[in-house]
């Protein structure tokens, strides 16, 4: 665990420890993608339990902001009636498949961003032939906002800041690493050009996920 906050806390001078793990895909998956990739549903199960009236108030105050705009989304407005109604209705079988969904999304972020990361890599000057060092990268990287996902449990604006933030520091991460691990030159702006890259695309892929999981819950609420 020391070894591993001195690589977040000083990624330029740290990061190239993560060569020497040498874990497999399967070590990865267990250690680090399964148990992390939790926090953002646990997050939400607290949110819906512990602290759901909370939650509701939350829900309560943001739909009667959307009332005031003309402009709103009735697609949003949709679903956060349902999540409410899910939740004053104590339907714990919906709140469960919620939740089940939420994981198996998060589930699916080291495997597209680590597609990205390798694809896009290779075209910038990385000769790396084996996914397991991109995908070492991208799950340590994706720690700091898996983490953040406890902060599902409180509905508000600083939810959104810090999920923004950790977002920020693992990209943040697969940019010195572009250079420490995966041998992208920082020689004219390579790397930089490479990061920029990926952002785009996981962004693009993110958000059509994104519409995808609210799609699949809004058919079970």
């Amino acid at each position: 665990m020391e070894k591993f906050l001195k690589i977040y806390l000083n990624p330029k001078e740290n990061l190239k420890e993560l060569e020497r793990l040498n874990w497999s895909v399967k070590d990865l998956i267990l250690r680090i993608v399964l148990p992390f990739s939790l926090f953002a549903p646990l997050g939400y199960l607290i949110g819906f339990t512990i602290l759901k009236s909370n939650y509701i108030s939350g829900i309560t105050q943001f739909l009667d902001y959307l009332k005031e705009d003309q402009k709103a989304d009735k697609g949003t407005v949709e679903y956060m009636n349902k999540v409410l109604n899910m939740l004053s209705s104590d339907d714990y079988n919906r709140i469960f498949m919620f939740i089940g969904i939420i994981w198996v999304f998060e589930l699916l972020r080291p495997v597209i961003l680590n597609g990205i990361v390798f694809f896009f890599g290779r075209s910038f000057g990385s000769q790396i032939t084996d996914q397991r060092k991109t995908f070492t990268l991208v799950s340590f990287s994706l720690i700091p906002l898996w983490i953040s996902g406890i902060f599902n449990m409180v509905n508000s604006p600083i939810t959104t800041f810090i999920l923004f933030l950790s977002s920020f520091y693992t990209y943040y991460m697969i940019f010195i690493g572009a250079e420490k691990l995966l041998g992208i030159l920082s020689e004219n702006s390579k790397s930089f050009q490479f990061i920029i890259v990926v952002v785009i695309f996981n962004l693009i892929i993110s958000g059509i996920l994104g519409m995808l999981q609210t799609r699949i819950i809004q058919s079970i609420l």
